[in-house]
């Protein structure tokens, strides 16, 4: 949404200056009451030009660096600023405990099959190392094609839950954090494992870029609907962190 208008992709490559906003679900908006509200929206609503919304269900950096690589070669005019979101790398790994250097983690509807190929799945001390050189390949490819085309670039930090500083009572009551399935209780314990470790490959693939990594960090205080995705106040206090980073390259 930009000054009332909901605009497709195609539409903000058309203006005359946009942004483009990279990663997974909580790009995407899930759980949000209204695309006003999804972090594109917000960043246009700041800034004054229109942010294109390219949110995939658990986005990878590959998949999203071959749609930036598209965009670029289509669009009239390269633009103004790319803000990445890289969460969606390691929350596939937490799912499923596998990584490839090149291809990341399987998506859910490949699983059935990909279980089968390996004999079942993985410990995931033996798939970290491959998950952290999937993740350092594709945000660096990201960050040298915008170098190429001397575009501004932003890797966002977005935390979950599990990195809050303190529930709020809703978050609390809704029994965020608890498992509800052993599949889903594997899930965060990956997570939990391995988080500081993901962290760190990211800090450290800004560092080498000589980018921002623009977020809350560790100790949130931002709102919750679950595990992985911001309400409506978090979504907007996190772009609070992005605009900050992104004003600083305009």
């Amino acid at each position: 949404m930009f000054r009332g208008r909901e605009m497709s992709v195609r539409d903000c490559l058309q203006s005359e200056r946009y942004g483009l906003v990279l990663g997974p679900s909580n790009v995407y908006g899930f759980g949000l009451a209204g695309n006003e509200n999804t972090m594109p929206s917000v960043l246009a609503e700041r800034f004054g030009f229109p942010f294109a919304n390219i949110g995939l269900p658990e986005g990878n950096s590959r998949n999203l660096f071959s749609i930036l690589v598209a965009h670029i070669a289509r669009a009239p005019r390269p633009p103004s600023i790319v803000v990445h979101i890289s969460g969606g790398d390691f929350t596939s790994f937490c799912y499923t405990s596998i990584a490839d250097p090149v291809f990341g983690s399987p998506n859910l509807k490949q699983m059935q099959q990909v279980l089968k190929e390996r004999g079942g799945a993985p410990a995931p001390e033996t798939q970290i190392e491959p998950l952290l050189a999937f993740t350092t390949l594709w945000i660096r490819s990201i960050g040298q094609l915008c170098r190429m085309n001397k575009i501004p670039l932003v890797l966002g930090n977005d935390v979950t839950f599990f990195e809050k500083r303190k529930p709020s009572a809703a978050e609390i009551e809704c029994g965020l954090g608890k498992a509800n399935s052993p599949a889903q209780q594997r899930q965060f314990d990956i997570h939990r494992k391995y988080v500081g470790t993901y962290d760190k490959r990211r800090e450290a693939i800004a560092n080498a870029l000589g980018v921002p990594l623009a977020g809350k960090g560790w100790d949130s205080d931002i709102g919750f609907i679950d595990e992985f995705h911001y309400d409506h106040d978090g979504t907007r206090s996190l772009c609070d962190e992005f605009a900050e980073a992104i004003q600083t390259l305009l």
